[in-house]
């Protein structure tokens, strides 16, 4: 078996100039409005990000509701989707490479444990050879991995897809093998272990490396590469090249866009099918990333974008999803996972305590103010020159 190679390039200026090197590059890893993320990580970031005004106005009209209401906000039981649908990813992902790069453009949507964005873009004769994409939520012992799933075989997709639930809704580690032997038989699907060193279940740092390294020895055959994600520090993703380097596992980029912004990492190849790429990966074990200049600004500054997309107003929403009511879902008693415009008389009378919070969200997540907020919170971008990222050169 050839070893590993990756080589990540760093864009030094507005347009790259690779078109006479590579043919195609490859976006991997978006979310779309069929994507269900979990509120429940928003006290935590909070309390740890201590954004100006934001983070203090959260808690105080949090703490208000709870003190009128006698009864906790529970945001484990409600989760929201991206505002973009699958047509609005392609198309945004498809035109930063065209006029970014100048190279054909393929496009993989991951959606959270779901195939219905690429099952509908397929519906179209022009967008019918996208890849059937998913991101599979993979329990294990204890702790859980998120697992890129590109192309699976249309023919089978479906089933495929079921029986992936299956496995997240009542993990059997017995049969962790048969599914990965399962998968990795298409020679067109690519597995990626995405964002290994994000702890986001919140298992502890040593339970995590731990879990981590157990499902590496475990599922080592099958998973064909390790992903830098456009929207993990980049501290983080120097461990991830670090842990390819311990394992022999070559990298591949992944952006992990919710909002509106294309992703700010992308992979590149001489080949010019999805076939050649995955090839590319899979029997060369060779791999070309480019960390785009977007992704210079601190990814607390751009989570905080993704915030305001999720909340701002899309009055010709191809789905009618137009407020945040419409995008937002509670498990209310009596009912079962509305949107809140359900619960708020048509989506326009939301409780008095949210409204300053989505107003901030708004000002603070806009494109003019984050400069000013990025100095204000004397924020940096990634610091490039560690030794862990030897293999970054400049284009």
């Amino acid at each position: 078996m050839n070893p590993a190679r990756t080589r990540v390039r760093k864009q030094s200026r507005g347009i790259v100039e690779v078109a006479s090197e590579f043919r195609t590059a490859i976006s991997l890893h978006s979310h779309t409005c069929h994507s269900k993320e979990t509120l429940e990580f928003l006290p935590r970031y909070v309390d740890f990000h201590r954004i100006p005004v934001l983070s203090r106005l959260i808690r105080y009209e949090v703490k208000r509701y709870e003190s009128r209401n006698n009864k906790t906000v529970d945001f484990r039981r409600a989760y929201w989707t991206p505002p973009v649908s699958p047509a609005m990813v392609l198309a945004s992902e498809t035109a930063q490479i065209r006029s970014g790069l100048g190279l054909n453009a393929l496009v993989s949507i991951t959606d959270h444990d779901t195939i219905a964005g690429p099952l509908s873009l397929r519906e179209h004769a022009e967008t019918a050879s996208i890849p059937i994409s998913v991101e599979w939520t993979m329990p294990f012992e204890g702790n859980c991995f998120h697992i890129g799933v590109h192309s699976l075989d249309p023919a089978v997709s479906v089933e495929v897809m079921r029986e992936l639930s299956r496995y997240t809704s009542q993990p059997a580690e017995e049969t962790l093998d048969g599914l990965f032997a399962l998968l990795d038989s298409n020679p067109e699907t690519l597995l990626v272990l995405n964002h290994p060193c994000c702890n986001f279940v919140r298992v502890g740092a040593s339970k995590h490396w731990s879990t981590l390294r157990q499902f590496l020895a475990r599922c080592r055959p099958w998973i064909h590469a390790l992903e830098m994600n456009g929207m993990r520090p980049w501290s983080e993703n120097q461990d991830v090249l670090r842990l390819s380097e311990e394992y022999d596992i070559p990298i591949v980029a992944g952006g992990d866009r919710h909002g509106c912004r294309p992703n700010t990492m992308l992979n590149l190849s001489q080949g010019k099918t999805w076939a050649d790429f995955v090839a590319q990966i899979r029997d060369e074990r060779a791999s070309d990333l480019i960390v785009l200049r977007t992704y210079d600004e601190p990814v607390r500054l751009r989570e905080l974008a993704t915030a305001a997309d999720v909340l701002r107003r899309y009055p010709q929403h191809p789905y009618g999803q137009r407020r945040f009511t419409d995008r937002i879902f509670a498990d209310v008693e009596g009912y079962s996972w509305h949107p809140l415009s359900f619960y708020w008389d048509g989506g326009d009378s939301a409780p008095n305590w949210l409204l300053p919070v989505v107003t901030a969200v708004l000002v603070l997540g806009s494109d003019p103010l984050r400069p000013v907020l990025r100095r204000f919170l004397s924020l940096r971008g990634p610091d490039y020159s560690s030794e862990a990222s030897s293999t970054l050169t400049e284009n």
